[in-house]
């Protein structure tokens, strides 16, 4: 079944008289449950893309529905709630406070949900479950490594039960090794059902996924099954 389609999307940025084509004709959709992800250089227009796919940003035109309401609709309102209750982001920078416990960082996302207070550290704590970090939570962040920074902000990510978990590059700060381990953790929950669309730049990274949509200068060149070489890239 469907949960995002794209057709038509076309971005374009305006500024002293210049106009910017970041996105051309973009079709894409994306199943739920499936691992996707999507590559490009620099200026290619992952980021643009991705602010879109995330509800971060409305293209300039075509249509773009999630479970198969047409967002292009929405007011700023209703897609706040979609972002709220429906997608997790995990980014490049792990975004955690530095003075708060690994519990309380989880939990963060909570205070702006629907869900009843009683609730948020049962929900944290399954979040850090999933993540292999059930014995940090009374950590604070500067007592972790950079790849069980990445896991708390992976809980974090998961913690409303999200529909879809976007991944921003999410190894960029981390050596191969952690990366790997972080990688690791994405594919075992895309193994339990998880929705996971990953923006890299890596080969490596983004060959974790089952599908990979490449793009150039706002156009997607090519979108194909991922090739199948894991002992290569998961040791």
């Amino acid at each position: 079944m469907a949960l995002i389609e794209l057709r038509d999307i076309q971005k374009v940025f305006y500024g002293e008289g210049t106009e910017t084509i970041a996105l051309r004709n973009i079709q894409l959709t994306v199943d739920k449950g499936e691992f996707l992800s999507i590559m490009g250089p620099s200026g290619s227009g992952k980021s643009t893309l991705l602010h879109i796919l995330g509800l971060l940003d409305r293209p300039t035109s075509g249509t773009y529905r999630f479970e198969e309401q047409d967002t292009t609709t929405f007011s700023e309102e209703q897609l706040a709630v979609i972002r709220n209750e429906h997608i997790g982001f995990v980014f490049q920078a792990f975004h955690l406070l530095p003075r708060t416990t690994v519990l309380e960082n989880v939990m963060l996302p909570l205070a702006y949900s629907r869900r009843p207070k009683r609730e948020h550290r049962a929900l944290a704590e399954r979040a850090l479950k999933q993540v292999e970090l059930s014995h940090r939570l009374k950590h604070v962040p500067s007592q972790l490594s950079g790849g069980e920074k990445q896991r708390v902000a992976i809980a974090r990510a998961l913690v409303n039960e999200p529909t879809l978990v976007f991944a921003d590059e999410p190894t960029g700060n981390l050596d191969s090794k952690t990366g790997a381990a972080v990688m690791t953790a994405l594919d075992t929950l895309h193994q339990q059902g998880q929705t996971i669309i990953l923006i890299t730049h890596e080969t490596s990274t983004a060959e974790y996924a089952e599908r990979i949509v490449q793009l150039k200068d706002g156009l997607i060149v090519s979108d194909a099954p991922a090739p199948k070489t894991p002992e290569l890239y998961k040791k």
